[in-house]
Formats: structure tokens, sequence, C-alpha cells
């Protein structure tokens, strides 16, 4: 639960002011440092990146009322504008999930040497 607390907070908040990718490096050290089981720490990245994405995706599709969010469900033949808020989160939450997986093994193979 610790891991998933920061690494939603840590990922939401460095993701205002530092590119994307920053969310794989913050899922690897946090996972890194506090994941006890490999499912644990998919579970956590993948969790705290999907609902992290999916909030702020939404805060921008409601800031625009949807203008930006329908265009771009049109130019990549999605029928709702909805379907790309999911599928925005579920690549983030992939991204941080498998993120923080490698950093649970690097640190199982690390700890073994």
């Amino acid at each position: 639960m610790r891991l998933f607390l920061l690494l939603l907070v840590l990922s939401f908040a460095l993701q205002w002011v530092l590119p994307w990718w920053i969310l794989a490096i913050v899922s690897f050290v946090l996972a890194f440092w506090l994941a006890k089981k490999g499912s644990g720490a998919f579970w956590a990245g993948f969790g705290a990146i999907f609902l992290g994405w999916l909030g702020l995706s939404l805060f921008f599709h409601l800031r625009n009322d949807g203008i930006l969010t329908s265009r771009v469900a049109t130019l990549f033949t999605l029928p709702q504008p909805w379907l790309l808020l999911l599928v925005t989160a579920v690549v983030g939450g992939l991204v941080g999930g498998l993120a923080a997986l490698t950093g649970y093994f690097f640190r199982r193979a690390w700890v073994q040497k």
C-alpha cells in the first residue's frame, strides 16, 4: 500500500514539470526500494500510474470541454472520446507496472550476487 501511494503521489507531481517517462524511473526506483513481491510491484505500479493518468487525462478533458479528446479520438477512429482516456490510462499503467516489476527483479538479481 505504501508503494502504491508513493508512486501515485510522486509520479503525479513529477509529471507536471518533467517528461512523461519520469514515471518509469520513479516506478523502478520505488519498487527496487519497497516491493516485497513481483506481483505486488506490478499491480502497485500499474494501479498508481493508471489512476494518475486517468485523473490527469480527465482533468484536461473537462478543462477544455472535451474538444481535444474528441478530435484525437476521431483521429484514432475511436467511437467515443472516453475510450481514449481509458487507452491512455492503460498504456501508462503498463509502463508503470512493467517498470516497477523490473525494479523488483533487478533488486532480486542484485541481492543474489
